[in-house]
């Protein structure tokens, strides 16, 4: 993909987009009525170390000397310090500054694991300006997916798989390192560049994407050349995916050449995190690859996984019991339903005409078989191997407890899906027992006991919570007293929706500011949007579910005018991981509760929640809890600097349960305290 720089600010930036992601210049050439932004009034970095936190590179604001200390002292005691900071406390500087203080004393790496690219980049914003202080560097890792210039240039890179990814770059590393024709010239030109990027990197502190384009400028692999000299940095920034996937930590380590008790861990946006460890844990097997598979086994010679029993006898079995089991299993109408332990093996099994012991045996017997497969079309362009995913998976199924894992057959628009949905991951409770000391933040990770408890954490971890040193007058949050969304209510009274969605227009139309309306679902977002496109007087954007480009064309857009209206979904990328300093957000509608959907997986979780700690505990843990999270995140966005004023309403009576944690107060009029409020002078 070409890259290009914004001219004003040298922003790196992509075709298509209209303009520019950091300072907004236009990159169509209509300049003309564009200025750059306002420089913003953020901390400026002192002259002199300060002896309290010679890794704070500002004049300390309220309670940042208080955070720092606490995490020095929970690093010196080697244990787990989980925090929730507010807005402005500086999440990121401090758990820097407290943690290298420690690290470099003690000659440890932190690890700093990001949800997202812009959270990495900030953390390299931070490392530059510590570094006018003291001695530091910082690296940040993207995955092959992201960062390999040579299969990035091929027509079919969207549709490769990670594992074909994986072997195509092996098979051209291992061309180039055996001299042969057909190696990747970027690995060619690793040994020889290093010391270049190296010092580029710890001169410029660059972003990922800044790194990825200037080792493309010098025809060398930006994945393989942080591989390589990743170890001589202090701070290694990294995905999640890095810690949470056992295989990949374990190769992460490896390559790093230090073991847990050598690290300190840094987990950025912590509330994130126990949701993408069980993402990660959980898997599927869709028909899809069934078949795809099955295709596969026509141009093999009909290798036999047991006695009597070719490959494709087991592949077609896995078809028909998937088949069978929704067919069986489903409800008219319905389209999933939970599977007993073992009944996908008991089908199999009968199908087959043998016992689970053999069952496993010829599960292992496909994955040699398609290892070998894999091996021998490695050399290929398409070294997509259908067969060694779908025993890969079939492993996984049969590894997989069922008192953690729900297991499930589902139906969709492409055939039957087996689901294995994890609902308690041990692995990571494990490895984080391992730390010799770890810092947990987030701006809403309350309650801290229960984030500990559930992930599994030391017993002797540090909870501890730092307010925002922001005025307080700045923030309004109210409730309102008679709307609901709750689904008992709508289906008594009709009404209610008519009237959440004449409020909703009412409060767009009645303040002039730029406003962020936050829907439950893309279903409640669809249902509503007809009226709301009539009923409102302004210009209205909206996050389009699967259309990332031109979501952020339409945010783009909002965010450059000043009385707007965006809306979108609740715990998407807009209510968590964007920045609306100023103007450019003011005032957000909160339209019901986001609790979580029902699901197989949620009930599970629910249930098995209930019993190991109590009745009750299972819906606050898979409800209540996420829901809070998510609007305060939402609300968040508000107030990003001690000058900014900002108001949400939430239309949803509901939030009287949690008014403290929101700290939300009751309303009989939103508009009018909305009117009220943004009447008032700053």
């Amino acid at each position: 993909m070409k890259t290009r720089f914004c001219p004003n600010c040298g922003s790196m930036t992509f075709p298509g987009m209209p303009r520019c992601s950091s300072c907004g210049m236009p990159l169509d050439g209509s300049v003309e009525n564009w200025s750059p932004p306002p420089k913003s009034d953020g901390p400026k970095v002192i002259a002199e170390v300060n002896p309290s936190a010679p890794y704070l590179p500002y004049e300390p604001r309220e309670v940042q000397l208080d955070i720092i200390k606490d995490i020095r002292t929970a690093l010196e005691a080697g244990k787990h310090i989980v925090i929730e900071s507010g807005t402005g406390t500086g999440k990121t500087i401090t758990s820097l500054a407290g943690s290298l203080e420690f690290a470099k004393a003690h000659g440890k790496k932190i690890i700093y694991i990001t949800r997202t690219i812009s959270q990495s980049d900030q953390v390299m914003r931070e490392l530059k300006a510590i570094s006018t202080l003291k001695p530091v560097s910082g690296i940040t890792l993207t995955g092959r997916n992201k960062s390999c210039p040579l299969l990035q240039s091929r027509s079919d890179f969207d549709n490769l798989s990670p594992n074909a990814l994986s072997t195509l770059c092996s098979d051209r590393k291992q061309r180039s390192q055996q001299g042969r024709s057909g190696g990747c010239p970027y690995f060619d030109q690793v040994s020889h560049q290093m010391d270049t990027v190296e010092a580029y990197c710890k001169r410029a502190f660059p972003k990922s994407d800044e790194i990825d384009a200037y080792c493309r400028g010098l025809k060398v692999c930006p994945y393989e050349v942080k591989k390589v000299m990743m170890k001589d940095f202090d701070v290694i920034v990294a995905p999640y995916i890095h810690i949470i996937d056992p295989d990949i930590r374990d190769n992460f380590l490896s390559v790093l050449d230090v073991e847990p008790k050598d690290i300190v861990l840094i987990v950025d946006e912590a509330h994130n995190l126990m949701d993408a460890v069980r993402e990660q844990e959980s898997f599927s097997i869709n028909l899809r690859l069934v078949n795809s598979a099955l295709d596969e086994c026509g141009v093999l010679k009909k290798p036999e996984v047991a006695d009597g029993v070719a490959i494709d006898d087991l592949v077609k079995a896995v078809k028909n019991s998937m088949r069978d089991l929704a067919s069986g299993r489903i409800a008219f109408g319905g389209t999933e339903a939970l599977l007993k332990a073992d009944e996908l093996e008991e089908s199999l099994c009968k199908m087959l005409g043998n016992d689970r012991q053999h069952l496993g045996m010829m599960v292992e017997r496909m994955n040699e078989i398609g290892e070998n497969r894999q091996d021998a079309i490695a050399d290929t362009d398409a070294p997509s191997c259908p067969l060694l995913e779908l025993a890969v998976l079939l492993r996984r199924w049969v590894k997989s407890p069922s008192d953690r894992y729900v297991k499930a057959i589902r139906v969709n628009e492409d055939g039957e899906v087996l689901t294995a949905g994890c609902i308690d991951p041990v692995d990571i409770g494990k490895f984080m027992n391992e730390l010799k000391g770890a810092v947990h933040m987030s701006g809403t990770l309350q309650p801290l006991s229960t984030y500990a408890k559930v992930l599994g954490l030391p017993m002797d971890s540090i909870p501890r919570t730092y307010p925002s040193p922001f005025p307080k007058e700045n923030k309004l949050v109210i409730y309102s007293k008679d709307l609901t969304t709750n689904y008992q209510e709508l289906q008594r009274n009709p009404a209610m929706k008519q009237q959440l969605q004449r409020t909703v227009a009412q409060l767009c139309n009645a303040v002039d500011k730029n406003i962020l309306v936050f829907m439950p679902s893309y279903r409640v977002m669809k249902e509503m949007r007809p009226y709301l496109e009539e009923a409102i007087y302004k210009n209205l954007y909206w996050e389009e579910s699967g259309r990332q480009k031109k979501t952020m064309a339409a945010l783009d857009q909002f965010r450059s005018g000043r009385s707007g209206v965006f809306v979108c979904v609740m715990g998407g990328s807009i209510a968590e991981g964007m920045d609306f300093p100023g103007d450019e957000l003011c005032f957000a509608v909160i339209v019901g509760i986001p609790y979580p959907p029902p699901s197989l997986e949620i009930k599970a979780m629910k249930d098995m929640f209930d019993q190991k700690y109590g009745p009750g505990f299972g819906w606050r843990l898979t409800s209540q809890i996420p829901a809070v999270r998510k609007m305060r995140q939402a609300i968040g966005r508000l107030i990003r600097t001690p000058t900014d004023r900002g108001m949400a309403v939430i239309l949803d009576n509901r939030a009287a349960r949690d008014a403290r944690q929101l700290e939300a107060v009751p309303s009989d009029d939103p508009v009018a305290d909305a009117v009220k409020f943004f009447a008032k002078k700053a």
